[in-house]
């Protein structure tokens, strides 16, 4: 094998030999090196030898690293990388070797180096605005003892409010305009939350609208009425009535008395606004509100973003997705300020009596919109009787739908949550197939610790060999015959995508369940999970939360747009981390997932043409498969209830070799080309957060859009082959 010696090593640079980057790292197969007795490194061409010979049969010194840290430029003014955790220092920040900085590393991240996986401290910043000026500039960072994090500075530009907007108001418009947007889209600028007021106060919504349909405003509760009624009397739509519900808990109200003041000062209301008593409503969310309802008629029920408080007078946003049915139903997230028109509400008044029943009886995929921005400042949200009505709301929500299903409540985050666990036909098999070529020791763990929940949940395991040579895994493959496992046999060069199409075309059972070889379950549940979740019709695939060996999460959910692409979101958190927005803690809808672990329906991959074989043999084909199960109108959803450990391209290798490069940028052009317009605009995530590396880590600088949203299938533009 052949390594090639560019690797940064902090110790060569610091002592001025030349620029550090002569480090290498290799990987010995198990069987190489089982059966070998000495393994030494030579330079090639000339054979000289690197460092002493290693024995085999001698057991190895813990190997030291020599790389301390790494920072790279992510776009805009934003920078992100890890050091060492075994480095307790801070970060000083140099552009053109002047000081402008010092940053903390917080959290955690994963760091691959060579072939293992280990645990760094995460680096994450942006410079000061001043830098958004479209100089070229260079940054550097060592450490406080003076030790350097990077071989090299790292080349950096960023333009205030992105290029496309700059080449604009330099009058280069027409010119210039789709170089502005690819460097945008590929590079996107952000903002750190903290800095949301001042990003807030550049930013906002701007709304002309004459629109002078009268709002209703149900405050519920009797916290800091004054200071909501001061906000709507300070609302820029002056055709509005309120009244005030005493609450019999968090948020229920007596039916009775919303009854007599919908047929008695708001006899004339088009729509309805609720919300909590103590809530701070923006000075343009009833405009907003009425201004929809009078552009959208199939618009029923809309929400929008919503502040709170971190202490200290601290106010953090709340950035929501277009509507997600699943969250909905375990974290209410759109109940605490929304907007229905009058007759859907009065059909909810007839039985509702709670914040959470009226949101549920209302909402409607397709006809419930999102407004962009905030709309409300909360009050505290008492977590124990909030997550109590939510319960008895999820349960009604069902209940009317006559589907059996059982509502547990969850431990409370940021906001209260509840576990949704639907009945399951448990006559309906599922099959698991799991690829795989040699790396044996990866496919027996695999299948070790995935047994339990297949037998408690009657599925089989399918084993899909494609190609192995190696003669312990074909020895181990021989053996595994069985009545709950079979192994096929697949041949030729690794295509991800033809190798499970092969596999379902094999299979007899219901459901199918994708898994790589290099995953481990960590407990008998999670299957079982999978299918609570799948049990309801209109959801086309369920995937979980899969974490790296360093308890780093590994998937949470694929959002699509960063760099213009995808990426998968809360890799920048460690287990037990509830996430932003408390996403990590709930089940909740995304517009595609990893096909590392992913359950689905045997006739819906059939109804989609399978995976794409010749656009995505390796890369993105479950994003495309996804996104073609969501323009059918299924649900892709996430659950973080199953939980398992993904080595992540183990067996196969990265796609970042050089020999894989060029393959690589292929399939992501192909993505960008059949599903652009979707990666431009995902729906489950939010048009004001950005979309750098990091999904749920930033604010967009600036904002995508403020438009109002509904969850509607995408529409590809499919490339023919061979273009």
């Amino acid at each position: 094998m052949s390594s090639l010696c560019d690797e940064f090593v902090t110790e060569l640079a610091d002592a001025g030999i030349g620029d550090g980057r002569f480090g290498f790292t290799f990987n010995v197969q198990d069987q190489v090196a089982s059966d070998a007795g000495i393994i030494e490194a030579r330079l090639a061409n000339i054979g000289d030898p690197v460092g002493v010979p290693i024995r085999c049969d001698v057991a190895a010194q813990q190997a030291r690293w020599h790389r301390i840290g790494d920072i790279e430029w992510v776009g805009g003014l934003r920078f992100e990388g890890w050091l060492s955790q075994d480095i307790d220092e801070d970060i000083e920040i140099l552009i053109a070797e002047r000081p402008v900085m010092t940053v903390k590393p917080t959290g955690w991240t994963n760091v691959a180096r060579g072939g293992e996986f280990g645990v760094g401290r995460r680096i994450d910043f942006h410079l000061p605005e001043h830098f958004a000026d479209g100089r070229m500039r260079g940054l550097s960072a060592r450490t406080i003892s003076g030790r350097s994090l990077i071989p090299e500075p790292v080349a950096f530009v960023a333009f205030d409010r992105g290029l496309e907007q700059t080449l604009a108001d330099l009058g280069r418009w027409e010119s210039e305009r789709l170089r502005g947007q690819l460097f945008d889209r590929v590079l996107p600028a952000s903002m750190p939350f903290h800095a949301y007021r001042s990003w807030k106060e550049r930013f906002s919504p701007t709304i002309q609208s004459d629109v002078r349909s009268e709002a209703a405003v149900v405050l519920i509760g009797d916290v800091r009425v004054d200071e909501s009624i001061e906000s709507l009397e300070a609302q820029r739509h002056p055709a509005w009535s309120a009244v005030c519900l005493p609450t019999q808990g968090f948020s229920q109200f007596d039916p009775k008395a919303a009854r007599e003041f919908v047929d008695g000062d708001a006899a004339d209301s088009e729509f309805f606004v609720f919300c909590l008593s103590g809530t701070i409503l923006a000075e343009d969310a009833l405009l907003r509100f009425a201004d929809l309802f009078a552009s959208e008629p199939d618009c029923d029920l809309v929400y929008g973003d919503v502040e709170v408080s971190a202490g200290a007078g601290a106010v953090w946003p709340l950035a929501f997705s277009a509507f997600d049915l699943e969250r909905a139903l375990e974290q209410g997230y759109g109940a605490y300020c929304f907007a229905v028109r009058r007759e859907r509400a009065l059909q909810a008044l007839r039985s509702a009596t709670s914040l959470y029943d009226i949101f549920l009886s209302c909402a409607e995929p397709g006809r419930t919109y999102h407004l962009p921005g905030s709309v409300a400042a909360l009050p505290r949200i008492d977590a124990a009787a909030a997550t109590a009505e939510l319960v008895a709301a999820s349960k009604a929500y069902f209940a009317r739908a006559s589907i059996e299903v059982s509502v547990e409540p969850r431990k409370a985050g940021l906001l209260p949550a509840v576990q949704v666990k639907r009945a399951v036909d448990w006559n309906e098999r599922t099959t698991i197939i799991i690829p795989t070529r040699n790396r044996v020791e990866l496919l027996k763990r695999c299948i070790e610790t995935v047994m339990p929940a297949a037998n408690e949940t009657n599925a089989r395991i399918l084993v899909v060999d494609n190609s192995s040579t190696e003669p312990e895994t074909l020895d181990y493959l021989e053996s595994l015959s069985s009545d709950e496992i079979d192994v096929i046999s697949v041949e030729g060069p690794f295509n991800f995508a033809l190798i499970n199409n092969a596999a379902v075309d094999c299979v007899d059972t219901e459901n199918i369940c994708f898994l790589n070889n290099d995953v481990e379950a960590l407990d008998d549940g999670w299957l079982a999970e999978l299918l609570w979740r799948l049990a309801a019709p209109d959801v086309g695939a369920v995937g979980a939360k899969l974490l790296w060996p360093s308890s780093v999460v590994q998937h949470g959910g694929v959002v699509l747009g960063a760099n213009f692409s995808a990426a998968h979101a809360f890799n920048d958190r460690m287990d037990g981390d509830p996430g932003y927005g408390d996403l990590l803690q709930v089940a909740h809808e995304c517009s595609a997932l990893t096909a590392a672990c992913l359950l689905m329906r045997k006739r819906d991959f059939v109804a989609v043409g399978g995976m794409d074989e010749i656009r995505f043999p390796i890369s993105f084909n479950d994003i495309d498969l996804c996104l073609k199960l969501r323009q059918l109108g299924k649900r892709i959803v996430f659950t973080p209830d199953a939980k398992l450990v993904h080595l992540e391209s183990a067996s196969r290798g990265r796609d970042s070799m050089p020999d894989r490069k060029a393959r690589f940028k292929r399939e992501l052009s192909m993505l960008r080309a059949k599903w652009g317009e979707v990666l431009l605009d995902d729906p489950y995530y939010s048009p004001l957060l950005g979309l750098d590396s990091t999904p749920f880590s930033s604010l967009a600088w600036p904002p995508r859009s403020w438009k109002p949203r509904a969850n509607l299938p995408p529409v590809p533009t499919v490339p023919p082959i061979g273009m």
